[in-house]
Order: C-alpha cells, then sequence, then structure tokens
C-alpha cells in the first residue's frame, strides 16, 4: 500500500503520534509556493434534504488559505492511517485545544470524529508554541508531527521550546516539523528535527 505522508514526511511507521497544527490568525492568509500547488479537496457537503429549500449558488472559487491546506492535508492523513494506531491531534492559537485529553485508539468511531474536528477548524489569534509542544509531550508519544507558519509568542520563546524539547529528546521522542510560508521560525524547526532524528519541511 502506499505510504501515508503528511506534506512529503512519511508516517508508516507513526504510533504513539500526536500532531500538533498551528491555527494561528496567520493562517488565514493565501497559501504560497510550493503550498499553494498541493491539492485540496473541499468539506464533503452533507447530502441535500429533498423537502429543503434550494440551495444557494457555490461560493466562487477562491485561492487556498494556509489553513485549507493544512485540514486537507491532515484528513488524508487521518482516513488512511491504519485502524489501531495510537494518536491525538492537538491545534493551538493563544491557547491549546485537542481531539482528548491523550493519545486515542484509531477506530472507525475515533476516525469520524477526529476528521470532524479538523475540518471544523478556524485559525485565529496569537501562536501558543511552547505550551502546545509541552501539552504533546505530556502525553508520552513516541513521535510528534509539528506544523507552524509562525514564531512563538505564547507561553516561551524558542529557546525555552529547545529546551523543552530536549528533555523529550532524552526519552526516545521523535519530532517531525513543517514549517509553512516565510514567517516561520526556520531554525527552530530544523533544530526540533535534527536532534530528534525527524525531518524537517519547508513549504
Amino acid at each position: 500500500a502506499p505510504v501515508v505522508e503528511f506534506f512529503g514526511i512519511p508516517l508508516e511507521d507513526a504510533q504513539d503520534v500526536v500532531f500538533v497544527l498551528d491555527v494561528s490568525g496567520s493562517m488565514t492568509e493565501s497559501a504560497q509556493g510550493a503550498l499553494a500547488q498541493i491539492r485540496v479537496r473541499p468539506r464533503p457537503v452533507p447530502a441535500a434534504d429533498p423537502l429543503a429549500a434550494p440551495a444557494p449558488p457555490p461560493a466562487p472559487v477562491v485561492a487556498p488559505r494556509k489553513i485549507d491546506v493544512a485540514q486537507s492535508e491532515l484528513v488524508d492523513v487521518l482516513e488512511r492511517l491504519p485502524p489501531g494506531t495510537r494518536l491525538n491531534v492537538l491545534w493551538f492559537q493563544s491557547d491549546v485545544e485537542g481531539a482528548a485529553q491523550t493519545l486515542f485508539v484509531l477506530d472507525e468511531a475515533a476516525r469520524a470524529t477526529a476528521i470532524e474536528l479538523v475540518w471544523d477548524l478556524g485559525a485565529a489569534g496569537s501562536t501558543a508554541l511552547a505550551p502546545a509542544l509541552r501539552t504533546a509531550y505530556m502525553m508520552n508519544p513516541r513521535r510528534v508531527v509539528l506544523l507552524s507558519d509562525g514564531l512563538g509568542n505564547v507561553g516561551g520563546d524558542a529557546d525555552a521550546i529547545v529546551r523543552d524539547a530536549r528533555e523529550a529528546i532524552r526519552g526516545g521522542l521523535r519530532i517531525d516539523a513543517i514549517g509553512i510560508g516565510t514567517g516561520h521560525d526556520a531554525a527552530l524547526l530544523d533544530t526540533l528535527a535534527r536532534e530528534s532524528g525527524g525531518l524537517y519541511q519547508p513549504l
């Protein structure tokens, strides 16, 4: 079977994995460069009720936003990961939220719930990158897959993020990092990935 990938990062051996997704306000900006070339599928539309009023005409096609591409890619991953995978999905802006309190086992009900949560995400606020990663580490995953387009400006700076990560890395954690756009902290994401044996993917 084809290898499951998230923005080009292979996930064939992903188990006990936490996806950490930036949904800060800058994620509403239009996708640029390589990111804009990624096909974005629209959210599925529920079947129309034959007794309901006619649906309005479709909205005009506009350039995808960064958040649209991220949602589409993560939904594709969630659809393709094998049953039994232990995972969680966290998203952060000014604060941190998640699909569950800890890692959960992917069955069809959990898959459907996680996909619906991802489709429902909106982007606003600041960038609580340090708290989001600390929350992920507390779940004791083997792997964290981080996507961010900006600089952490809530709850800790880059030095704090590296310090926290190094402690988790000593316990065997791998961090893969996807940096979107020109505003992300390339040096930070590269450090997190390189020191943990993960991959850094700038887009």
